[in-house]
């Protein structure tokens, strides 16, 4: 799939070609990235699945994965209009795997901006009784209370028709909550219909 991608990048590059065609290489590319996504998730749950995930853990400023994160998913709250902010403290630190912690928030807020369409998302994150709390809320359509156990489900939505809408694998969620329970951690959902949805997880500091 990396291949197929690294031809279509090098053709877009070809001066020769007219719009017709460049429009078709988009659509291949992008169609290419929404299968890599998905190869990845796959691989990712199957690792996860069979205990082969090692965690690389080192100390590191929340500041600095929030940051990572943000940035990844700005276009996609821009190109929306919605509005992304924060609240946290600066010297906040865990010893984790940035890199996972990184993933979590990613498919976190990716959710998040997919799903609103109106208003956006708060992060909040802050440190309680030894452990890293982050939450994220947004002002989206919120979850009926019968759907909220198959959330973490692996390749679960809330019905047929938000794969179709939105996209999206159904694997983020199910990735999100090994990763955190991982590090010994625990990932939890509250929603309220027409109101929004707001997720939460902690993992130890130390």
């Amino acid at each position: 799939m990396n291949a197929i991608l690294g031809f279509t990048q090098v053709l877009e590059r070809d001066r020769e070609l007219d719009t017709r065609h460049r429009e078709h290489l988009a659509i291949i590319d992008r169609s290419g990235q929404h299968l890599l996504g998905l190869i990845n998730d796959v691989l990712d749950l199957s690792q996860v699945d069979a205990d082969q995930v090692a965690l690389t853990k080192e100390w590191t400023p929340l500041r600095e994965i929030v940051d990572a994160a943000v940035v990844a998913v700005r276009p996609l709250f821009d190109s929306k209009g919605l509005y992304l902010r924060e609240e946290m403290d600066e010297d906040l630190v865990a010893f984790c795997d940035p890199t996972r912690i990184r993933q979590v928030l990613l498919n976190l807020l990716s959710n998040a901006g997919r799903f609103t369409k109106r208003g956006g998302v708060y992060l909040r994150a802050w440190q309680e009784e030894g452990s890293l709390m982050v939450s994220i809320a947004d002002t989206g359509p919120g979850i009926a209370p019968q759907d909220l156990g198959r959330l973490f489900q692996p390749f679960q939505q809330i019905d047929g028709s938000i794969r179709r809408r939105y996209g999206g694998t159904g694997l983020g969620l199910c990735i999100s909550k090994r990763f955190i329970e991982l590090h010994e951690g625990d990932i939890w959902v509250e929603s309220e219909e027409d109101v929004g949805t707001t997720f939460s997880f902690r993992i130890p500091v130390a």
